[in-house]
């Protein structure tokens, strides 16, 4: 072959190896291009409309969802709605109407996954509020007075075979006892060691569960002899527990009571106590009675009626003037259920008296005794 033909035939290769890279980047630039016009769809591109994040709603409205997004070279063929992480609906367009039928108060997670060609381009996602309707309201009448220790800070109350069971507070002060009810004595005992501050404690397979307030640390007993069977760790404050069905209900002075498994403390679940006026916190000693969770909000006279499966405030009873000398600190704190004779009982910290007590239901009440829906 001529030695000017070879030349050519190398500038033609060379030629097209140019045109061939220059494709390739600018194949690649492309591509580089779009992902990062769908990154920045999914990051700033995308503008809810209605409804306003925080937004509160009640149980069966009708939610107007609509979303915009600012990209004429993006079109979203299918938006899938997620509600607390379970999937809702699948729909074309940008406006959708969803129906509030979520069970569980508080807060209502939802999420907007907007896609084409089966990925995902863009989401978005919001909150909203969701508090029930008003509660039963009630008061209360004194069935019968017993003595009950002023040394005892009670934070924990419950009662089991004919005996009263007290947890005590305060460093240097907290201890787990067994009580005659009747004559207020201490059958038996065992003392925290100063450095804890007890706080609730519930019974549950022969064993007595007791928590510390900011310890993090849960003592394990026989319920017989009361020895320490062992420890448990947990990461929360611990205030309130009682035994609901085969967990621990736990709560931890917000709106948030925990179910827990008894042998290792793990979360298996967790409820936002609402009414409706919205979240209720400070939630202290807890007592689980006919399937509701009973709760002392803390330096209140208020106990509060919580339906366990959605955190729900069914009731709410105003304790005033139970115990002339309670305050601030002195405040009711112990509620404890004779679940054979139906009897309740409530104190407080350093109160004289433990009370018997029978809740008298509002007029005009469309709940039954213990606040579930008739």
């Amino acid at each position: 072959m001529p030695q000017n033909y070879k030349n050519m035939l190398r500038y033609l290769l060379l030629c097209l190896f140019i045109i061939n890279i220059y494709s390739c980047n600018k194949a690649r630039k492309a591509d580089s291009n779009k992902t990062e016009a769908a990154q920045n769809i999914k990051k700033i591109n995308v503008n809810l409309v209605s409804p306003k994040n925080g937004q509160q709603v009640k149980q069966k409205d009708i939610i107007d969802i609509e979303y915009e997004i600012k990209n004429d070279s993006i079109k979203i063929d299918t938006t899938v709605l997620f509600v607390n992480n379970r999937e809702a609906a699948r729909f074309t367009g940008s406006n959708y109407k969803w129906t509030m039928n979520e069970n569980r108060t508080g807060r209502q997670s939802l999420h907007l996954s907007m896609r084409a060609g089966g990925k995902e381009v863009a989401n978005t996602s919001f909150i909203l509020k969701y508090f029930p309707p008003a509660p039963q309201y009630y008061s209360y009448s004194i069935v019968k007075q017993y003595p009950h220790n002023t040394a005892f800070f009670t934070q924990g109350l419950f009662f089991d075979e004919s005996f009263l069971y007290e947890g005590t507070g305060q460093y240097g002060n907290s201890a787990l006892l067994q009580i005659d009810i009747a004559t207020g004595n201490v059958i038996k005992s065992v003392n925290l060691n100063e450095n804890f501050f007890g706080e609730g404690i519930t019974l549950i397979n022969d064993k007595i569960y007791q928590l510390s307030w900011q310890e993090h640390q849960c003592f394990i007993y026989d319920k017989k002899t009361f020895n320490k069977l062992s420890t448990l760790s947990y990461a929360n404050e611990g205030w309130g527990i009682t035994t609901v069905d085969k967990l621990l209900a736990v709560s931890d002075g917000s709106s948030i009571i925990s179910f827990v498994n008894p042998a290792n403390f793990a979360e298996v679940r967790r409820i936002e106590v609402c009414n409706n006026n919205g979240n209720v916190s400070q939630l202290n000693e807890l007592e689980f009675i006919d399937g509701l969770i009973w709760a002392n909000v803390w330096q209140t006279n208020t106990i509060v009626m919580i339906n366990p499966e959605t955190g729900a405030v069914a009731g709410e009873i105003d304790l005033s003037g139970i115990y002339q000398n309670a305050n601030a600190e002195n405040c009711l704190n112990g509620i404890a259920y004779d679940e054979k004779n139906k009897r309740i009982f409530v104190t407080g910290k350093h109160w004289s008296q433990l009370f018997e007590i029978k809740i008298i239901k509002n007029k005009h009440s469309q709940i039954d005794e213990y606040g579930k829906n008739k």
